[in-house]
């Protein structure tokens, strides 16, 4: 089955593991959130949020999300504007086609 408009993509985002990397990651976390936010009003992304070392330790060492966009390339460009690249936050990132089956308001 083709779906048009819009697909969605998992994408999971590596950080970087320099000694630097989770004090950038603070730095820049709440223009990443500001941007987050209005991705999600806008429908652009459905939700995200820090991939953690463990439940115990909860250090964030990545990011996971689940965006809205026409092609994987547009999914890469969204990535690439992001506050988490400049700052030097994410470093790697992979990018998943994916249908909803249940949850995520799924329409």
């Amino acid at each position: 089955m083709r779906y048009i408009g819009k697909n969605l993509y998992l994408v999971v985002v590596h950080d970087y593991k320099d000694e630097g990397a989770l004090q950038r990651r603070l730095g820049a976390r709440e223009k990443h959130l500001e941007r987050a936010t209005k991705a999600v009003k806008t429908g652009s992304m459905r939700c995200g949020g820090p991939l953690v070392d463990s439940h115990e330790n909860g250090k964030m060492v990545g990011s996971a999300l689940i965006v809205e966009a026409s092609s994987e390339n547009e999914v890469h460009q969204i990535i690439k504007e992001d506050p988490y690249i400049e700052a030097k936050v994410w470093e790697k990132w992979d990018i998943y086609p994916y249908r909803n089956a249940v949850g995520l308001n799924n329409s």
